[in-house]
């Protein structure tokens, strides 16, 4: 199968470097266009689309300050019958001088923005009740690996 990713128009070419770096390493085509959902996704497998967050503080911001816009944003991913995957480009923050490794929603409950007073508790019930109501997921990656992450998720299920 020919791989070939769309990007998002909105991703800012300086905060993605290291991805199509690395999708250039890896022979993977790209090009840029907009997107009506999501950053990521294979013109020949629209039905999994990646949205890219810098980290957890972003993710509490589409929770929260952005909810409506992020909802519409995942009813046009349900309505289009794609899966969409929220892939935050941070998996540990630490809570009073310890380091909490996140591996799913759950492991935000400890988590509290030092910017606002948005709690790791409200991000973890917006999300429980998008992921209940939504083709939604969301999954954590340390920033160095995101290209990889990228690839694996759009990719995993057909080379398996």
């Amino acid at each position: 199968m020919n791989k070939f990713i769309i990007i998002d128009s909105r991703e800012k070419p300086k905060a993605i470097t290291k991805i199509t770096d690395y999708f250039q390493h890896q022979g993977i085509e790209y090009e840029t266009s907009k997107l009506l959902f999501g950053d990521y996704m294979d013109y020949n497998r629209p039905w999994l689309v990646i949205d890219r967050k810098q980290n957890i503080a972003e993710l509490a911001k589409n929770c929260t300050a952005d909810h409506e816009r992020f909802k519409r944003e995942l009813e046009r991913a349900q309505k289009a019958g794609a899966e969409l995957v929220v892939l935050v480009e941070q998996n540990r923050f630490t809570d009073r001088g310890k380091v909490v490794k996140v591996r799913s929603i759950e492991d935000l409950l400890l988590w509290s923005s030092p910017h606002t007073i948005v709690t790791g508790e409200k991000v973890y019930r917006v999300l429980a009740s998008w992921t209940a109501k939504y083709p939604v997921r969301v999954e954590f990656c340390d920033k160095r690996n995101t290209g990889k992450r990228i690839l694996k998720l759009l990719y995993e299920e057909i080379e398996a």
